[in-house]
Order: structure tokens, then C-alpha cells, then sequence
């Protein structure tokens, strides 16, 4: 689970919304899953920036535009502010939400409408409308006034609106009270993402394209290994405030690994960490094994292995990516969670007797894929933990409870990747993310130059950590309908030259 760092230099509030609305309904729903059970364990994973930010909005009541845009008497908005909720306020997944709500669905074809033209009771509707929808169906059953504001379907006054936003601070101040109950319990292990999830390799060295011939480099070297520690110590430093004790481990931004990025986990004092097969399968190619003997031989990925005194768990690519991508498209999400447990049953036979000790391996976004599923992936979560906990053949356990009393397989090398096509392809190699490198390198190089005593160089420093979140960088590759991750990084860089006492070069705004 992870989010940038949604909020703009200086500013009082977040710009956009995703922590709050995922909080509310993700990192509260898929923790709830797992307390209705008594012998499911998982693990939850989360960056260290998103740990801070749910942390401003449950300790210090920070709010976001889009809540406070909610709040607003649609007769009071200006005719910018109208503009933004009628183009943003559709922010949600069309066929489980839009399309079904007959109310929410007249709007959005008055939007797509040329004379289209909304009343201040079209702009209240919408308000609360898409806000609705980020309750989690848990909250829902839970709670009678939520459930009479969704049969209400239309003329919602600002009281209703109040009290969705009210509940919703409610629900994320439950979040950390559920996840320490789980891990008090024994149910789950948490872990962390480097702070501003950082693609680790690239930020210690972007020479490690060399790996990656194919990948055009940028025009000059960025290299910092010390923002590797800094990064991996901030997750640590705020995953202590909230869990009272130190993680263990890790699933490295993007699943982005190196050798290099083993030697700092392992003097971060991380027992274990988690990659993609992909990686496995080339480390273990040589000279005499090709890579496509190895990778016929999926029961090598089934056992962890170590590296550089790091045990490294690897995913089940197949397996993870059909929770993502694949079963959301099934009608019957019962269905879907039996299918995925007879793909672990038939591996479960198909290695018991080449491993002893044996782990198949799911790690995949917490957060974006159950708005695609029918009732927020429920009916498949259920189907599946009921079935696991019933199972004669399979169950369920954590790295570290896996890893204790075990001997791991080592491994000779760790070829560098990511969980995407085994490299670093989506966030470096292409012009628009190499001109973000290359700004990297030469504030960089600008800090290093400046008078350490006449400007404000820890928070210039904490910007700079900021923009090297991957973030910014995957927002290139992929579309940025809104443009607004690179307004806020660009931001982030011109504050950087301010604090320099510099001005911002004219190629930023080309």
C-alpha cells in the first residue's frame, strides 16, 4: 500500500484525496477481512510517506481539497470550484458505481451532455455521491444513517454531507487500533516501503542500467547512496511511532532490487524482503543453465532464498497479477477465489516432493484493484479465507513466522529489477523521465555547491528525498489525465532553487 506525498510546499491541506478515501475504504476494509477470521494471517505492506499522512489526517485533522469542496454550499462555489467537482467528483470506478446508481449515472451523461449545465442541487448530489462511494461495504452494513444516505439517492443537504465526511475521519481513526490488534494477536506482519518509495537501484546509482543495455541512460550519472539509508531509516523512524517497535521486513518500492540494495537492508538490520520471480529466475541463470531451462522450473520460486544475510521471499507473478488484473472481470467473484485456490492446490502437489518447506508467494497493490471487484471484493475475500481456513492441504503464515527455525538456500547473485518486466524500464529510460534524473542530478550538484550556512538545508534536503519518490516518474510513463503529479513535483523543484536562493531554470516550464 502506498501514496505520494500528495500535498503542495507550504500548504495546510492535501491537494488530492487518495489517502483519505483509501483509508476509509482499503487500508481499513482489507484489515477488517482479515479480523473477521480466526485463522488467516497476511501481511500488510506500506510505504513510510503514507504511514505520515494517514498519521496528519487522524492526529491532526489535516483535510484535503476535494473534502473540503465537499463541505462547501454548492450556491457559494465559484465557477472554478464548480468546474473541478464536475470534472474530478467522477473519480471512481464507472461500471461497480457510476453506471448502477441511477442518480449518479443522469450526471455524468448531463457532464458528457454539450448543454450539459448543472444546478447547485446537481453539484450537492455529486458531492456526496462520490464520497459515498468510498465506504467500505463492512462500514456500510455497520451503519444505519450511511445506508439511509445511500437509498436517499438524491437531494442530500450539507448536513448529510457533514456527517459522511465526519464518518469517514471516524473510520481512519480506527485504522492503527485494528492493525496493532492483528499484530498483537499474531494475525499479520507489517512491513515497509523506503519513505517516499524510491526506486532504490536507480536512486544509488542509475549507472545500474548497465544491466539494461536497452534502456537509454540519462545524459549524466545520478547517484546517492546515503538517500537509500535515509529513506529505509524515515519508514523505520515513523513505523516505530505507530507499531512501538522497529519492522523486519520490507517490500522494496516497485520490488526495485539490486545487490547493493541488500547491503543496506541488511545493515538496516531487515530480516527478510520480498521481489518478483522474474528476478529469481535471472539470478539463477548461467553460463550453462539458459534462462528459459530456469524458468520452466516454477518450484524454484516456491522457497525463499538468501542474499547478503537478507532472506528474499519471490511472488508468484501469475497467481498475484490474476488477483489484480484477471479476476476482477468475473461475474462470479465466489468463482474467481475457488479457481485461485485450486491453482494453489495443484502446485501444492506438483512441488511436495521437491521442497520440504515450501511457500507460495502473493504480493500485489493493497489498494487499487477491489473497486473492479462486485461489492469491494468481499464475496472473493470471504470465499477465500473461508476455504483456506477449511483446507486440509493449504494455510496461511508470515515471512517471519515462515522463516523461523529454517535454513535458506543462498544465492550467488541478485540481478537488479523491478516487478515490471524484471527492470526499471517504467521509471527511467524514456526522454520525459531522464529529463527528471537529469533535474535530480543537478539540484544535486546545486546543493553540494551552496553555502551549507546561509540556506535552510534540512529542508531543502527534505524536498529533495520528496521528488525522488517513483512516483513522479511512473506518471510519466503512465497518463497523468489530471497533470497533477507533475504540478506537484515541479512545485517541489522550484521551491528546492528558491531555498538555493536560485532561480528555477527556463526548461522546467517547457
Amino acid at each position: 500500500m502506498h501514496q505520494p506525498y500528495y500535498r503542495y510546499p507550504e500548504r495546510s491541506y492535501y491537494d488530492l484525496p487518495w489517502v483519505r478515501l483509501h483509508g476509509v475504504k482499503d487500508y481499513y476494509g482489507m484489515a477488517r477481512l482479515i479480523d473477521k477470521f480466526d485463522k488467516i494471517k497476511a501481511v500488510f505492506n506500506f510505504s513510510g510517506v503514507l504511514l505520515s499522512q494517514l498519521l496528519d489526517y487522524v492526529k491532526d485533522g489535516i483535510t484535503d481539497s476535494y473534502a473540503n469542496l465537499t463541505l462547501k454550499n454548492p450556491a457559494h462555489l465559484t465557477k472554478e470550484e464548480k468546474r473541478f467537482i464536475i470534472e474530478r467528483f467522477f473519480s471512481v470506478n464507472f461500471e461497480r458505481f457510476i453506471k448502477p446508481n441511477k442518480r449518479y449515472l443522469s450526471l455524468y451523461n448531463k457532464k458528457l451532455s454539450p448543454r450539459g449545465k448543472f444546478s447547485s442541487k446537481d453539484i450537492g448530489d455529486l458531492q456526496a455521491l462520490f464520497n459515498l462511494c468510498w465506504f467500505h461495504p463492512f462500514t456500510i452494513k455497520e451503519d444505519k444513517s450511511l445506508k439511509k444516505l445511500i437509498a436517499k439517492a438524491k437531494g442530500y443537504t450539507p448536513a448529510d454531507k457533514e456527517y459522511i465526511i465526519k464518518k469517514q475521519y471516524d473510520i481512519l481513526a480506527k485504522i492503527f487500533p485494528l492493525y496493532n490488534k492483528l499484530v498483537n494477536n499474531a494475525r499479520i506482519e507489517i512491513t515497509v516501503t523506503p519513505y517516499h518509495h524510491p526506486i532504490m537501484p536507480l536512486i544509488y546509482d542509475t549507472d545500474i542500467l548497465r544491466d539494461a543495455p536497452y534502456l537509454k541512460k540519462p545524459l549524466h550519472r545520478f547517484s546517492s547512496p546515503f538517500d537509500c539509508v535515509w529513506h529505509l531509516e524515515k519508514s523505520k523512524e515513523v513505523f516505530k511511532k505507530i507499531f512501538g517497535k522497529d519492522p523486519v521486513g520490507s517490500w522494496p518500492s516497485e520490488g526495485g532490487v539490486s545487490e547493493d540494495i541488500l547491503s543496506i537492508y541488511n545493515r538496516e538490520k531487515f530480516k527478510w524482503i520480498g521481489a518478483d520471480e522474474e528476478i529469481l529466475f535471472k539470478s539463477l541463470t548461467t553460463d550453462y543453465v539458459s534462462y528459459d531451462m530456469i524458468k520452466k522450473q516454477r518450484h524454484l520460486i516456491y522457497q525463499p532464498y538468501k542474499f547478503k544475510g537478507v532472506d528474499i521471499f519471490f511472488r508468484d507473478r501469475n497467481l498475484s497479477d490474476a488477483i489484480s488484473f484477471i479476476y476482477q472481470g468475473w461475474q462470479d467473484s465466489s468463482l474467481a477465489a475457488k479457481d485461485l485456490l485450486e491453482h494453489c492446490k495443484r502446485t501444492h502437489y506438483h512441488i511436495k516432493d521437491k521442497l520440504k518447506k515450501r511457500a507460495i508467494t502473493i504480493i500485489m497493490d493493497g489498494e487499487n484493484a477491489w473497486e473492479y471487484y462486485n461489492n469491494n471484493g468481499v464475496d472473493f475475500f470471504e470465499t477465500l479465507y473461508k476455504s483456506l481456513e477449511r483446507s486440509k492441504h493449504l494455510c496461511t503464515t508470515t515471512p517471519s513466522e515462515f522463516l523461523k527455525g529454517s535454513r535458506t538456500k543462498s544465492l550467488e547473485r541478485l540481478v537488479s529489477g523491478s516487478w515490471i518486466n524484471g527492470d526499471f524500464g517504467v521509471w527511467i529510460g524514456s526522454q520525459k523521465n531522464n529529463i527528471y534524473w537529469q533535474i535530480l542530478r543537478r539540484i544535486k550538484d546545486a546543493i553540494e555547491r551552496s553555502d551549507k550556512n546561509k540556506v535552510d538545508l534540512k529542508k531543502i534536503e527534505e524536498y529533495f528525498h520528496l521528488i525522488e519518490g517513483s512516483d513522479w516518474f511512473w506518471w510519466n510513463t503512465f497518463e497523468d489525465v489530471s497533470g497533477e503529479f507533475r504540478k506537484i513535483f515541479l512545485a517541489y523543484v522550484e521551491k528546492i532553487y528558491y531555498l538555493l536562493g536560485k532561480k528555477p531554470p527556463s526548461y522546467l516550464y517547457k
